[in-house]
């Protein structure tokens, strides 16, 4: 059986205000979608917000949010930084994972 690669996009928690915009849960929907349609069944995607107990969890990313290294939003593939824009950039991640699943 395969491993898949894991996917992880790490966002701030939803603000209670702001109806009509899109939310973090919408926008991990939207790249769970994307990557599904060329990637299905190699991958495992997790969404996590900040301060949330995975978070705690995942002390690799804690780590690379101290140092500055990213900022949230971020997406990790592997451990390694896929996307950490102003926005989640669903293209850089999917070359990401494109060249993960490639090699």
């Amino acid at each position: 059986m395969e491993n898949k690669i894991n996917v992880t996009l790490f966002a701030v928690p939803q603000a209670a205000c702001g109806s009509g915009q899109m939310s973090w849960q919408d926008v991990a929907a939207m790249v769970k979608n994307q990557l599904e349609r060329h990637y299905a069944g190699k991958f495992h995607f997790e969404h996590i917000e900040f301060m949330d107990e995975r978070w705690f969890a995942d002390t690799h990313a804690q780590e690379l949010l101290e140092k500055g290294e990213v900022n949230l939003p971020f997406v990790l593939v592997d451990g390694e930084i896929a996307s950490a824009d102003k926005k989640v950039n669903i293209s850089k991640i999917k070359k990401f994972l494109q060249n993960k699943i490639s090699s």
